[in-house]
Formats: structure tokens, sequence, C-alpha cells
């Protein structure tokens, strides 16, 4: 995979835990990622502790432009200007399908009301050796 790849998996993931945690209005929010191998598959775990994501919503947030946010107004704050066009956890999961993975919501986890689980297949030595060619 591509670093710019990496970067828009992790930049989108990011910027709604960023939301989700404000939307919380959480004193101290946190994010934690978690990376590992598993039965021959990379994996990255992204989980927050916002607002989460309501039951109703579950089985919608990776459709284009699907978002809760509302749209700005005039006088809207720069954070709310950019409250997303919802798009972004479509990209991450058009990315992670076309390398064979799959990004799954799962349940609230130890503290953290979101957590969604990216895997992709592990690379093999000949796809390594002529990523560099």
């Amino acid at each position: 995979m591509h670093p710019s790849e990496w970067n828009s998996i992790l930049y989108n993931l990011y910027t709604n835990s960023k939301k989700a945690i404000r939307r919380a209005n959480e004193l101290e929010g946190k994010i934690k990622i978690i990376c590992g191998v598993e039965n021959d598959k990379l994996y990255l775990e992204f989980l927050d502790n916002g607002d989460g994501i309501p039951i109703e919503n579950r089985n919608r947030i990776f459709d284009p432009f699907f978002t809760t946010a509302t749209p700005a107004s005039i006088d809207s704050s720069e954070s709310e200007i950019a409250s997303g066009t919802g798009l972004g956890l479509k990209i991450v999961k058009d990315i992670v399908e076309s390398y064979l993975g799959n990004i799954d919501l799962l349940g609230d986890i130890d503290g953290f009301t979101t957590c969604f689980r990216v895997e992709i297949p592990r690379a093999t030595k000949k796809e390594i050796e002529d990523y560099g060619n």
C-alpha cells in the first residue's frame, strides 16, 4: 500500500474521532491505536471516547455522502464549517477493499465508544520486491 493511502485512512479516522470527542464534550478526549499481525493479516484498530455512533446509523456509515453533521451557516465557527462531507469513511473503505481487506465497526471496548478495525492481507515477499521496482 502506498504511504499516501495509509495517510488517508489514518487522517479520516483521526478527524472523525476528534469531531466525536468534541461533540461529547469530553474533557479528556482519548484516541488509541493498536496495530499488529494476526492470521497473516495486518490489522489496525482505531478507538476513541467520543459520542459514539448511534445504532440506527451504523449500517450507513460507509455510504457516500452520509453524514450526521449539520450544514454550516454564515456565522458558523471554523470547526463547524470543516464538519465534513460524508466521504471520509467511504474513502477509507474503498482503499481497504482495493487491497482485499475489510473495515468493521466493533462494539464499545474498555471505555472507548467507537472502534474501527482495519484488516489487510499481508504482502508476500514477491509483492514487496515488485513494489520497489
